[in-house]
């Protein structure tokens, strides 16, 4: 019987899911068995892995009972086989050469380590780290978890191991005596936060969670870039529910007052931006969690992701011509590879407005330091020596606008942030009412969501 057990949870990617198999039978065919479980997708999934990988276990569930149900199915399923190491992969990701007996070595190696996840890289370019495992943290800006390394160089980031609270579920690799002892993901949460949840139970059962960033994993992923706004109802139920789960390590007194800071900033940020289709989901997602609904989803579709940002990013930034002035990104407390990488992003994401519209200008300098990391520039982006810069309006670009100490801008300027985050420069009375009325009724939620559980 070979050690490892790799368990691939897959819905509905038939084009990702035969790669993340073949990666793992390329590299590490002697050491692993792979188990597909297939979460009744409806696209041809199952029956293209029954085609091309006979050999392989495919279980085909009854229903999508999430990740976190896909998951603990496989963690289960390859506890009772009897495998020793049992390894998760997302359906969109894929292991490099020697991941998997570089993760199992370091298990077996080390008697105190009871889950190692590798360095996970982004599957479009290899060379930019999405994460090298992450820690949760109630006082940052987000009132949630801090990804190591993430945007920077491979090359360029240290390669000690790395003590976190979590590594991704994407990628990581256990013991079958952890399965056995505190059981596989909690089912509730669906998606979203399970992969937390585990990695700190394993935490708290005196296990350390750590990421090797010697070793590699790729990628795809899509939260971010999502076209419907589910995700966020997830996002917002189970980060209660999770902090719910470890009142010793996160005080509830403590996490109540941080999660209502981090509401009055989300919805402050997402209705000036127009995000009003992912407040309708926060909202619902907040009001499932006081009343302690879990699993999968029941409720009505939710609206479409980005179309109100989409038409006041081309109201605020109106047709024109402009120069794109990036030196408050320069002069960020931020590494040089993450500097690059997030104008990088910038620049590529200029490419939603239509050449015909918009011209952006770029000091041929950085246009030179850029270019060997953007494959395709969009159109609507040029370069022109500054010494013949006509009198445009100046684009700021900074990394983030809660960094700022001020919105103010000269008449010749907008401002804008890497993400392409705008701010109005006045709020009227009607948009701090709905605003008040929004965070109101989500504070609600959130203090009903407390006293259950006290």
């Amino acid at each position: 019987m070979k050690p490892i057990c790799v368990v691939i949870c897959n819905f509905n990617k038939q084009d990702y899911v035969l790669g993340a198999i073949e990666s793992v039978l390329k590299t590490a065919d002697q050491l692993a068995d792979v188990l597909v479980v297939d979460n009744a997708s409806t696209d041809d999934s199952a029956a293209l892995i029954r085609q091309l990988y006979p050999n392989i276990r495919l279980d085909v569930l009854k229903e999508n009972i999430g990740g976190s149900g896909g998951f603990a199915h496989g963690m289960h399923q390859a506890q009772q086989m009897g495998y020793r190491y049992i390894t998760l992969l997302d359906n969109d990701a894929v292991v490099l050469p020697n991941t998997l007996a570089g993760m199992m070595d370091l298990l077996a190696n080390h008697s105190d380590i009871g889950v190692v996840g590798p360095a996970v890289c982004k599957m479009d370019n290899p060379e930019v780290v999405q994460e090298v495992g992450a820690n949760v943290s109630l006082k940052d800006a987000t009132f949630s978890f801090h990804l190591n390394f993430a945007g920077e160089s491979y090359a360029s980031i240290a390669m000690e191991l790395v003590d976190c609270d979590y590594v991704p579920a994407c990628c990581l690799m256990t013991k079958a005596e952890i399965i056995q002892q505190i059981g596989g993901f909690d089912e509730e949460f669906f998606l979203y936060w399970d992969d937390i949840d585990w990695c700190v139970r394993v935490k708290d059962a005196g296990w350390r969670v750590v990421a090797q960033p010697r070793l590699q994993a790729l990628h795809k992923g899509g939260g971010a870039n999502a076209t419907n706004t589910l995700p966020r109802y997830y996002y917002w139920r189970n980060k209660l529910r999770f902090f719910a789960k470890h009142p010793v390590r996160y005080p509830p007194h403590q996490v109540q007052h941080y999660v209502q800071r981090s509401l009055a900033r989300s919805i402050t940020f997402q209705h000036l931006n127009a995000m009003d289709e992912l407040l309708v989901a926060m909202q619902r997602g907040l009001q499932d969690a006081a009343t302690g609904i879990g699993g999968r989803y029941q409720g009505g579709a939710f609206p479409d992701r980005g179309s109100g940002k989409k038409k006041l990013l081309h109201t605020m930034i109106p047709p024109g011509v402009y120069l794109l002035d990036t030196r408050a990104v320069a002069n960020a407390d931020m590494s040089a590879a993450r500097k690059h990488n997030s104008l990088c992003r910038f620049i590529v994401s200029c490419g939603q407005f239509s050449v015909d519209s918009h011209s952006f200008m770029l000091d041929p300098a950085l246009y030179e330091a850029l270019s060997k990391s953007i494959r395709e520039w969009p159109e609507c982006v040029t370069t022109v020596p500054l010494s013949e810069l006509p009198n445009v309006t100046h684009l700021v670009v900074v990394p983030h606008l809660f960094d700022i100490t001020s919105t103010e801008v000269a008449h010749d300027e907008l401002l804008t942030d890497l993400f392409w985050n705008l701010l109005p420069q006045t709020v009227d009375g009607a948009t701090a009412l709905k605003m008040a009325t929004v965070l109101e009724s989500s504070r609600q939620s959130v203090d009903a969501f407390f006293a259950v559980e006290a």
